[in-house]
């Protein structure tokens, strides 16, 4: 009987072969998947930071919109009293005094370890609410102005329960005998009388008229704070000894500053104030609402930011990096070598000053 077959040995043989060709082409799979991965990984985040420094650009320069710049016989209330851990002063250090003009844009840099800034913007224009969008004006026939649109409650037309804030234009001082008075009904193009709307009886003049808050006010202006924190949102693939940067706003109802996330993964928030005389400073709390006004032309951020996920085959190929006008020392990072560094720069004009 004629027996054919393969012995072991060749059975063997032909498996090996079999690996060597299948495991080539694998292996150059494996390592085309972790660079595409890794890829991904730094497109997405260059993605996820541009909306983010577009936030912060027009943050600043809407600051001061809407600001009295006289409050008159009026007090207000600001922000309550904070901890933080990565700072040693308190967030309530930025409020203005009771009865005092805001001031638009504050800041200034933790002198402690590890020296994070901290900046505060306020305008009637800051919220998370449709509310703070609206505005009018009473001409000097005692008419209420009623925006045209499509629909007589579009976007800047006052509606029932804003709370608003009356400034005279000349002066910007707040007028009506109270800090803030309550919209009583929608925008009716039938009906231009201030009275109508919940808004007081003023003498000829003109009046600016901006929407606050659908809340009891505490102040004649929204704040929101930048300011980094340590929380549960944090991701999970931040190196360790990264922080979220938090866009955070002063609840009316409370006082409370709450923060929401805004960029992931920040290693440094530096913030510079450009004045006028070409000076740069990290602290303009020693100037009122006027100096400031008169004084601040430009403010620049510059933000520290882990790019992409931790990458076990790169080695970062140094251990500071300029941050602004300082330079981070990035060894007080856990694993920093494993990761790519990028520093998000913006320099941004304030607009709403004057």
């Amino acid at each position: 009987m004629n027996k054919k077959g393969f012995s072991l040995l060749e059975l063997l043989v032909a498996m090996a072969v079999f690996i060597i060709v299948i495991g080539i082409p694998y292996k150059l799979f494996i390592q085309e998947l972790k660079t595409t991965v890794k890829e991904v990984s730094l497109s997405q985040t260059s993605i996820e930071h541009v909306p983010a420094l577009e936030i912060i650009r027009k943050d600043i320069e809407m600051a001061g919109y809407g600001l009295p710049w006289n409050v008159g016989s009026m007090v207000y209330q600001e922000a309550v009293s904070s901890n933080s851990a990565l700072y040693s002063f308190n967030q309530n250090e930025f409020n203005d005094a009771s009865s005092n003009p805001p001031r638009a844009i504050l800041g200034r840099k933790d002198s402690t370890h590890p020296g994070f800034s901290y900046l505060v913007l306020k305008s009637s224009f800051f919220g998370l609410n449709q509310f703070s969008k609206h505005w009018s004006y009473i001409d000097n026939s005692s008419n209420l102005n009623i925006w045209s649109g499509s629909s007589i409650t579009n976007y800047n037309n006052l509606q029932s329960s804003d709370r608003v804030i009356v400034m005279d234009v000349g002066s910007r001082t707040l007028k009506g005998g109270s800090m803030y008075f309550r919209i009583t009904k929608d925008a009716d193009s039938n009906d231009t009388d201030p009275t109508d709307y919940g808004l007081p009886s003023l003498p000829l003049s003109v009046y600016l008229i901006y929407g606050i808050s659908d809340k009891n006010l505490r102040a004649p202006f929204n704040r929101i704070d930048y300011r980094l924190y340590s929380g549960g949102d944090t991701k999970s693939d931040c190196a360790n000894g990264t922080y979220t940067l938090a866009r955070a706003i002063m609840q009316q109802s409370n006082g409370i500053v709450k923060s929401y996330p805004l960029l992931h993964c920040v290693a440094d928030f530096q913030v510079v104030f450009i004045l006028d005389n070409g000076t740069e400073t990290h602290d303009i709390t020693g100037l009122n609402a006027k100096n400031i006004r008169d004084q601040l032309k430009q403010v620049g951020v510059y933000v520290l930011i882990q790019n992409g996920a931790k990458d076990k085959n790169y080695n970062y190929p140094k251990n500071s990096i300029l941050v602004g006008k300082r330079y981070f020392d990035l060894t007080q990072i856990m694993d920093y070598k494993h990761y790519r560094w990028k520093v998000l720069k913006l320099l941004a004009t304030p607009k709403n000053l004057e």
